[in-house]
């Protein structure tokens, strides 16, 4: 199988539908060939199985999946799932990959569009002879053309196989332009691709962002956002571009959607990064290359020493063997603070418990071993409940042996419930049990059910009733 030559920034799936136009193979029949099935729905810009028609087109995997596909945006954006979904989009597992990529997640898994530039369309077909599909064009948010700030033609897919749409129309009716935002993002998103079409990126995206938002003055001199200023910036900014409700703040005072944005580890949709960094920055290659830095306002610094100061003397005091009510009068910091700090610094403290003594701790260790309720081991050992938990968790085994306990103990109850009463109601049947002994015959039903089975009566044969003529 030879695939027609790529056109500059085509689309795989547009390859495809040129391959198939000049061979007049059916698309079911090719689905059959390359995926082993000719049911297989074919995402537009996340195709998976790309190694397979690699192999059979005889190019490489990899420059097929950079260079004809939007998955370098996702990988870019969602670092976590990055290496997931390019081994399922190479494989061929398009259910697999359409999860990794979060877009159900996202609420963004609803009817796929192909768009078309109509100036792109017309160049095309006016100095290659054919039109086809710009992958950059498939982005999803972007809704102009970086190169002819027009509107996109959106059209949408129907059919599951997605083989049979044909090459973008060429459609004579008044050309839309675009707003400034529309075009900003769309140049964006093409630097952004291209530049991660080269070489994979992994930057951090988070301190950029709060980077530019400090020079734009929406951080407070403590490092916070300054949500509401900023909201209404943005939002501003964006009425002229068509809304659409998964990928844009729901209302002006949406908090969360720039909430997410600026946290670590987070998962967002790629179309949210492009609109915050547009908006940010001039270009792509501008928010790459930032590399500006949030100062610590001096109040900040200074108040970060006193606590450092504060914590070494602690510390000292504590080493040099003073008590914890000793350092608590010099420093004022609390006993608790004191045994944190202690803790975190593997500093030993000399404590003498007053009643909580190696004697009284072996004696509740044997009253646990024996099944006995914290509540009732904390009555006859005069000692709170909360010790008595420490005292547990501290001897190894004890917790999994008690809970052991708890569930023969349980297993015994409902056993005996559902034999005593089958004692009392000896021609009782299987639904009337289940009934009346609901919680008992649920519990060993999911963790005793070869005893259940022996223990209940026999089940009856249904009865088949004859239909009245």
């Amino acid at each position: 199988m030879e695939l027609p030559t790529a056109f500059p920034d085509e689309l795989l799936l547009g390859r495809l539908i040129r391959y198939l136009l000049l061979t007049g193979e059916l698309e079911r029949s090719f689905s059959f060939r390359v995926y082993g099935s000719s049911r297989v729905a074919i995402h537009p810009f996340l195709t998976a199985g790309i190694s397979r028609i690699a192999e059979l087109s005889g190019e490489e995997a990899a420059s097929q999946l950079i260079s004809q596909t939007l998955a370098p945006l996702f990988f870019f954006y969602l670092p976590k799932h990055a290496s997931s979904l390019k081994e399922n989009l190479l494989c061929g597992d398009g259910a697999r990959a359409f999860r990794h990529s979060q877009l159900v997640s996202f609420n963004s898994g609803g009817t796929l569009l192909l768009k078309s530039c109509p100036i792109c369309v017309a160049k095309d077909i006016f100095e290659l002879g054919v039109a086809y599909w710009h992958r950059v064009h498939q982005i999803p948010g972007v809704t102009s053309c970086w190169k002819h700030h027009v509107r996109l033609m959106s059209f949408k897919l129907k059919e599951r196989q997605r083989l049979c749409v044909g090459l973008p129309p060429l459609v004579h009716c008044e050309v839309e332009a675009a707003s400034s935002i529309e075009s900003s993002v769309a140049r964006f998103s093409f630097d952004l691709l291209s530049t991660l079409e080269k070489s994979q990126l992994a930057i951090e995206l988070v301190g950029k962002y709060r980077s530019r938002l400090n020079e734009l003055g929406f951080l407070t001199p403590s490092g916070k956002v300054r949500r509401a200023p900023l909201m209404k910036a943005f939002i501003c900014d964006l009425a002229m571009y068509p809304m659409q409700k998964s990928l844009f703040p729901r209302y002006p005072t949406d908090y969360h959607y720039i909430s997410e944005l600026l946290s670590v580890g987070t998962n967002c949709h790629p179309f949210r990064h492009l609109l915050l960094g547009a908006w940010l920055f001039k270009s792509a290659g501008e928010m790459l290359q930032h590399q500006a830095q949030i100062t610590v306002p001096r109040s900040l610094q200074s108040t970060n020493l006193v606590k450092d100061d504060i914590e070494q003397r602690c510390l000292m005091l504590l080493k040099d063997g003073n008590s914890l009510e000793a350092v608590y009068r010099i420093t004022g910091k609390s006993r608790c603070y004191l045994k944190r700090l202690a803790a975190k610094f593997d500093v030993k403290l000399n404590l003498k418990p007053k009643q909580l003594d190696n004697s009284l701790q072996q004696r509740i260790i044997s009253l646990a071993r024996l099944g006995m309720h914290r509540r009732r081991i904390s009555s006859i050992c005069g000692i709170g409940v909360g010790s008595i938990e420490q005292v547990i968790s501290a001897e190894p085994g004890l917790v999994e042996w008690r809970k052991q306990c708890h569930l023969e103990s349980k297993r015994r109850a409902c056993r005996v419930q559902i034999l005593r009463y089958r004692q009392m109601h000896p021609d009782a049947l299987r639904r009337d049990i289940k009934s009346d002994c609901n919680a008992a015959f649920f519990w060993l039903y999911l963790r005793d059910r070869p005893w259940l089975e022996t223990s209940l009566p026999k089940p009856m044969k249904p009865c088949r009733h004859s239909r009245s003529r």
